[in-house]
């Protein structure tokens, strides 16, 4: 691509003298500033493959942006890393931002440690990171201290799911081996002695298992149970949870129905499929269970589910009777919900999913979600909360598809994401409005911003058309442009006037945009007053 744009515009495309940078098809791009960046790595990089850039690629980008960041403001990364965690529902980049934390400053690094290792699984992954000596040269005497701090609050049922070896990556047994915590009383010992060896536990608390932690004395008893009627009375005994109770036997469809009701809100999401093959959401009053914690609004805030992974569970699960249809719906009706504290954007709205090709590429391997399902979630749900909306789905054109917010948002969803578009010109709807001296108060561009192509309309790049609308339809237009994507290629420069960038696939995105269109700060001003 980069020999087509030096053909048709010599070195840079009229408007982009000042660029940067040119993005992977060649065109010219601006940096923003760190801080931006670094937001953006912890809000969208999963360290997986993506369209434009293999797992290398983004592995050594995310090594860069942390050791960078760290070194020139360790405040500002301490709270990004708990903004990503705690709003922006990441896992692994803030755990990795955390490992690099530890290496500039000890003190952020422990304020923040227990905002970010929620589970021993975060846990288990900031060891592994850790001791892998690709960014620090080992544990070291401060992580070891923290690491064992939290160990002393383990729980049973935290001990009962990843207490075991068999893996190719480590187990709470290893991670005792490695750091040899001292337990602050008899009853973490206990606990202790059952992660290393489960004989001497035996011989030594195997008379007081039942006293001292009945749901791991359940577990092992579950172990040998040898029929249905036990197995239940054991789970009931320790209130096992489903995941001690699927590594012990193998549930049956009355087993799966019991366990059912006590699995949390992104279990109970995960297992769908499982529950539908095992029979159980055949039975009209498991399904209508099912619905109504689907559709739970205080459980559905409490789990933190993204939204697209709701969109996910709806497009993997096929029902084949009338019960199972009853949990298809719930699926759509927990999408709507979770956009429900969106507040109504005020003026007119133009909204812009980028449908081109790269927006078809998986956010990461082996994910089945897609870039063009975020950006047709936050489309629908903006569409929705818009009291005057147009919507601009683009490639190298606006791309014509029936939408009206009346809809339900799935079908939004569904419309928005089965196009198949080609070239990215994020110019292209800014041109449409152009053409038409349409005046819209905000453009909302939901895009990997890896533009590259002339639009139909003529206009070459979303900065030159952008600043050409401004002067000449509506000066007072704001433009916020939703990057869902790692890459660091952004369409307008640092300082460009009425031009906002903000990162991540969280439901708080879109909210962001309303904030600050009602007086509010932006993503990094929210980021600067998390309090550590």
């Amino acid at each position: 691509m980069t020999n087509i744009v030096r053909r048709l515009f010599g070195s840079r495309p009229p408007g982009y003298e000042q660029a940067t940078g040119v993005n992977h098809e060649g065109f010219p791009t601006f940096a923003r500033a760190l801080e931006e960046r670094y937001l953006q790595t912890l809000l969208t990089n999963t360290l997986g493959h993506t369209f434009y850039a293999s797992q290398g690629d983004n592995y050594t980008a995310t090594l860069d942006i942390h050791r960078r960041m760290v070194a020139h403001d360790p405040a500002f990364a301490a709270r990004a890393i708990v903004y990503a965690r705690e709003q922006g529902a990441m896992r692994l980049q803030p755990i990795v931002g955390l490992v690099f934390l530890s290496t500039a400053d000890r003190t952020l690094f422990r304020s923040i440690f227990d905002r970010v290792i929620q589970t021993p699984g975060d846990l288990l992954d900031f060891v592994q990171i850790a001791r892998s000596k690709q960014i620090r040269a080992g544990l070291g005497r401060a992580i070891k201290e923290e690491v064992n701090r939290w160990l002393n609050g383990l729980s049973e049922y935290h001990v009962v799911k990843y207490g075991a070896d068999g893996s190719a990556k480590l187990s709470l047994r290893d991670v005792l081996r490695l750091t040899h915590p001292q337990p602050l009383d008899e009853r973490r010992d206990a606990l202790f002695l059952y992660l290393a060896d489960r004989q001497k536990w035996r011989a030594r608390y195997g008379d007081r298992a039942a006293t001292l932690l009945p749901q791991i004395h359940a577990v092992e008893e579950l172990k040998r149970a040898a029929d249905a009627a036990t197995q239940r009375e054991l789970i009931e005994y320790g209130r096992l949870p489903y995941e001690a109770v699927t590594g012990a036997v193998r549930p049956d469809r009355a087993m799966w129905a019991y366990l059912m009701r006590q699995m949390p809100y992104f279990a109970l999401l995960r297992h769908l499929n499982t529950l539908q093959r095992a029979g159980v959401l055949a039975d009209a009053d498991a399904a209508s269970y099912v619905a109504g914690r689907l559709t739970n609004g205080e459980a559905l805030r409490k789990a933190k589910v993204l939204p697209f992974r709701l969109h996910a569970a709806w497009v993997a699960f096929q029902p084949a009777n009338e019960a199972e249809a009853l949990v298809k719906i719930a699926l759509e009706a927990a999408l709507e919900s979770s956009f429900d504290n969106l507040p109504a954007l005020p003026g007119r709205i133009a909204i812009a999913p980028d449908v081109s090709g790269s927006m078809h590429g998986a956010i990461h391997y082996p994910s089945k979600v897609r870039y063009i399902d975020i950006a047709a979630i936050f489309a629908g749900a903006l569409l929705r909360k818009s009291r005057e909306a147009i919507m601009l789905p683009f490639e190298t054109d606006v791309v014509t598809v029936d939408l009206w917010p009346q809809r339900p948002l799935m079908e939004t969803v569904a419309k928005l994401a089965a196009i198949d578009g080609d070239g990215t010109a994020v110019s292209a709807p800014i041109s449409w409005l152009l053409a038409r001296r349409e005046p819209v108060d905000v453009f909302i561009g939901i895009t990997d911003c890896e533009e590259w192509a002339a639009d139909r309309d003529g206009g070459v790049g979303f900065l030159a058309v952008w600043r050409r609308y401004r002067a000449e339809v509506a000066p007072h237009a704001e433009a916020f442009l939703i990057t869902i994507a790692p890459y660091m290629h952004a369409v307008a420069p640092q300082d460009e006037p009425g031009v906002r960038f903000f990162y991540g696939w969280a439901d708080h995105v879109p909210a962001l945009i309303a904030q600050t269109l009602n007086g509010y700060a932006g993503q990094v001003e929210a980021v600067r007053q998390i309090a550590l």
